[in-house]
């Protein structure tokens, strides 16, 4: 059982630094985009997808140890081993610290979805100015024809 406990809070220890490496993440991300520097975004978002992945075979060992221990694979079942277990300080104050890790991150990616809708619909409006100045204008002479690709201004004689 000593061997499972050190595997568990070990898994319990990695999960809080890789939030918190997740969390600063998404702070550089947010930093991108509000600087507009959306081309460095592909690195993070690399990065992002790879810590995702950790966190989730994270999250499914340290439920499998909670239910090898007799509790539910999830918060409350998290809370009942603190409850059994308060010796294991470090362990609770690791959970405690990526629960609280946990919120943030999701505040900071709903900021950063929110700052991706302005930076998409900044572009949509640049790109339906640049198409309309490239588009053809359809102004028609005195005449009822279009005008030629050089002539195009409106004519104040109509």
């Amino acid at each position: 059982m000593a061997a499972d406990l050190s595997g568990f809070l070990e898994t319990v220890a990695r999960e809080a630094e890789l939030v918190e490496r997740f969390v600063r993440l998404l702070e550089q991300e947010k930093t991108l985009l509000t600087e507009g520097r959306t081309e460095a975004l592909t690195v993070a978002v690399e990065e992002k997808e790879q810590l995702a992945a950790n966190l989730n075979e994270l999250a499914q060992r340290r439920g499998r140890h909670l239910v090898d221990d007799g509790f539910t694979p999830d918060r409350a079942g998290m809370a009942s081993w603190s409850a059994r277990h308060p010796e294991q300080k470090e362990a609770i104050a690791a959970w405690h610290r990526t629960l609280s890790l946990a919120a943030q991150a999701q505040e900071l990616n709903r900021l950063n979805g929110q700052l991706i809708q302005l930076h998409m619909q900044f572009t949509g409006q640049a790109l339906e100015i640049l198409l309309r100045k490239e588009g053809r204008l359809d102004l028609y002479g005195p005449d009822g024809r279009s005008t030629a690709a050089g002539d195009r201004q409106i004519n104040d004689a109509v």
